[in-house]
């Protein structure tokens, strides 16, 4: 189970993923319509902007109007002793050429990253033993990516063995061929995927385990495929569709 907790009361939580993020005029065919689009579309959970920003593209960079700097609404202090304060957070920044922490950037690396920022989600995460979450693009927005001013950065954390002590934050890389972005408010700045920490393999098939795998799928189309006009095709996406068990997201109150 993913558990968080919000940096401010009325800060948005994660939100279920959708099967479809684009309405679209009549006909078919589009991307979203596949059944395996819509299931990965609909794995995982979204992160929102809190805010809306807007950056202005530099010569050397990016800068950005109007930064948001967040108390939190509790307070936290070490010890019972001493009187609790509020936590601060800004929402967005860059990295810093020249840096050295969180970790170097040096000057030959620069050019590479200037186009990253970093929007905090104002959430604390934490997840079971030997659970991680990857945090990657919304799978499919309805643009082209040519259309696109701006990309989310993936990342795995294991927040279960690596408690931040401030929220996690999403890395974006922003288009340079446009002079200014805006990201509104609700926007889904990433997709969030709990996953297990574990060993994955992959390794060919025998002769005889592809014989039994062929086998299967065409035992699978004569039952489940409806004949067309082309003899040579059977139809099976509704069967597909009635068939697909997808995985359910559900955020507690």
């Amino acid at each position: 189970m993913l558990r968080y907790y919000k940096f401010r009361d009325e800060l948005f939580a994660p939100v279920p993923a959708k099967d479809v993020y684009t309405k679209r005029p009549t006909g078919h065919g589009w991307p979203e319509q596949c059944p395996p689009v819509r299931a990965a579309n609909a794995f995982g959970f979204d992160l929102l902007a809190n805010y809306d920003v807007t950056f202005h593209r530099t010569e050397d960079g990016w800068e950005f109007e109007d930064q948001v700097t967040l108390a939190s609404d509790f307070a936290w202090s070490g010890d019972e002793e001493s009187e609790g304060r509020p936590l601060v957070q800004d929402y967005a920044w860059f990295w810093t050429k020249g840096q050295q922490l969180p970790h170097p950037i040096t000057d030959d690396v620069w050019p590479s990253v200037r186009d990253q920022v970093k929007l905090s989600t104002f959430l604390f995460l934490e997840t079971a033993p030997n659970e991680t979450l990857l945090f990657c693009d919304v799978p499919w927005r309805g643009k082209p990516l040519a259309d696109r001013a701006w990309r989310t950065i993936p990342a795995l954390v294991e927040p279960d063995w690596y408690p931040t002590a401030h929220p996690w934050h999403v890395v974006l890389e922003l288009d340079r061929r446009h002079e200014a972005i805006t990201i509104a408010k609700g926007t889904p700045l990433a997709r969030l995927m709990p996953l297990r920490r574990d060993t994955y393999f992959a390794a060919p098939m025998t002769v005889d385990d592809f014989d039994r795998h062929f086998s299967r799928s065409q035992r699978w189309l004569s039952t489940h495929g409806k004949p067309t006009d082309n003899g040579h095709v059977l139809d099976t996406q509704k069967t597909y569709v009635k068939q697909q068990a997808k995985s359910r997201f559900i955020v507690r109150e």
